[in-house]
């Protein structure tokens, strides 16, 4: 990958004992931060420095060589020969049929190194092992997902819901490879739980941390969640891909296919709130990658879609000639039909004309005799300062302002019987809104007193007109 140095792999194999290939691809995967990726080492090694172990409290340690050799009262550096000609003579035969490339045996060499690799981690040194999974990686980086992962997948959810009941991560049943498409097509990154049985921390780790609840749905939301049963091939060959050397492990993975690359790795038995600060903090740091990826599928697709746009002008302009002779031949026609139209419509104007006309003096006649029923049929206005006396101002459509007095007990009709009885006013159909607080004083109101209604001793009103075929209003 651009931007890893030869010169920081060679000081990262240096400082750690690990091979090129993993020291490329944790610096990969921290982005060339020497650092992290130191510390994404020891953290997947606990053998390999103690005092990080027994302060992250992750895994069991396993004797070293040179302890084991001792406890049998053989020399630490025969004991580490012996084991390691006999973990390359175990490894050996399914290599070799690997690469010899007979692909009908691809699920029979994979359970041959899933057995392999966790009877070695029991029994041979790290060193050993190391070196044993550094070349198994090799061998199946160049094979293809197996033909059965989405059974395999299906299988390990089948069983984890049985074992471990409804209460866990919504597992997707595809391979790992297909998983890790479908979060990159989502912009997420994959959530992948490897599995192991034979670990005794295993047991306890999906009851009580993977399956609790804040755990379970924080994963479910923010991510794409996968599992495997490090017994079957795909999530074997997943394990020897991130060089896991304990259970139970979570790695976070971005991108897909030959770009996939690992985020983060949580190796051992930890607590659900560590595990849910470790899952938060890789999202938080590493979140910029899926940013990114959309922001350059984003720019992909606005490509596309300028592409389309330009396509379609330019079939708009190919049609453009086809579209003008049609117009023309229109044209042809609306000239033909206008001279009939044109006598319908002058009459069909008129009529309307007529009508307004018609309806206008209806109107004024209606306004007109309103105003002088209105008018007589008012209350005398009392006198200023009188007990209960209610002072409305009232402003109409045109900005002008009327004010009058009314006497204790004055129903709200009153008031539209005034407005209706003002000079200059000629709507139907209007309400009468009082501004602040807001209220309407529709039909609904015209019995209440002015007392009741808030208008004593003074109010302060609007009037609303309404269309003219409108329901509401009062007139």
């Amino acid at each position: 990958m651009a931007g890893v140095r030869d010169e920081e792999v060679a000081r990262f194999v240096e400082t750690t004992g690990c091979d090129a290939d993993q020291a490329t691809f944790l610096l990969e995967a921290t982005h060339g931060n020497f650092e992290s990726a130191v510390q994404m080492y020891y953290d997947s090694h606990p053998s390999e420095s103690a005092a990080r172990a027994t302060a992250a409290g992750r895994g069991n340690v396993q004797p070293t060589a040179a302890a084991a050799a001792a406890a049998a009262g053989r020399p630490a550096g025969q004991a580490a020969a012996v084991r390691q000609r006999r973990s390359l003579g175990l490894l050996a035969l399914p290599i070799k049929v690997l690469t010899a490339g007979i692909s009908v045996m691809t699920s029979v060499v994979h359970m041959t190194f899933s057995i392999a690799a966790l009877v070695g981690d029991r029994v041979l040194p790290a060193a050993v092992m190391q070196g044993a999974r550094g070349l198994v990686r090799s061998v199946l980086a160049a094979t293809a997902e197996p033909p059965d992962a989405p059974a395999q997948a299906r299988e390990f959810v089948a069983a984890f819901k049985a074992q471990y009941g409804d209460s866990h991560p919504a597992w997707l049943e595809e391979g790992w490879r297909q998983a890790a498409t479908h979060a990159h097509q989502q912009f997420k990154f994959l959530f992948a739980y490897l599995h192991s049985p034979e670990h005794d921390d295993s047991e306890g780790f999906v009851r009580d941390v993977l399956c609790a609840p804040s755990i379970a749905g924080y994963v479910s939301e923010q991510f794409v969640a996968w599992g495997g049963d490090v017994r079957r091939p795909d999530a074997f060959g997943l394990s020897t891909r991130l060089n896991v050397s304990t259970y139970p492990c979570i790695a976070l993975l971005a991108f897909s296919g030959q770009r996939t690359k690992l985020v983060a790795l949580v190796q051992g038995r930890v607590r659900a709130p560590e595990l849910l600060a470790a899952l938060r903090r890789a999202v938080d740091e590493q979140g910029m990658l899926l940013m990114a990826e959309q922001l350059e599928q984003e720019e992909r697709d606005m490509s596309r879609r300028l592409l389309a746009e330009q396509n379609a002008e330019y079939e708009a302009s190919l049609a453009a000639d086809q579209e003008r002779e049609v117009r023309r031949q229109e044209e042809a026609r609306r000239a033909q039909e206008a001279a009939q139209q044109q006598a319908a419509e002058e009459a069909r104007q008129r009529a309307e004309e007529e009508a307004a006309e018609q309806r206008r003096l209806q109107a004024a006649a209606s306004i007109a005799a309103r105003r002088q029923q209105k008018a007589a049929a008012l209350p005398d206005e009392p006198a200023a300062g009188g007990a209960g006396i209610a002072t409305i101002r009232v402003r109409l459509p045109d900005g002008k302002n009327c004010q009058r007095r009314f006497g204790p007990g004055t129903p709200v009709q009153v008031l539209y019987d005034w407005v209706d009885s003002l000079e200059g006013f000629d709507s139907l159909n209007y309400s009468l809104v009082c501004a602040f607080p807001k209220r309407v004083f529709g039909k609904d109101s015209t019995g209440q007193s002015l007392e009741a209604a808030g208008l004593v001793p003074q109010g302060a009103l609007f009037v609303q007109v309404h269309d003219d075929e409108a329901a509401g209003g009062q007139a």
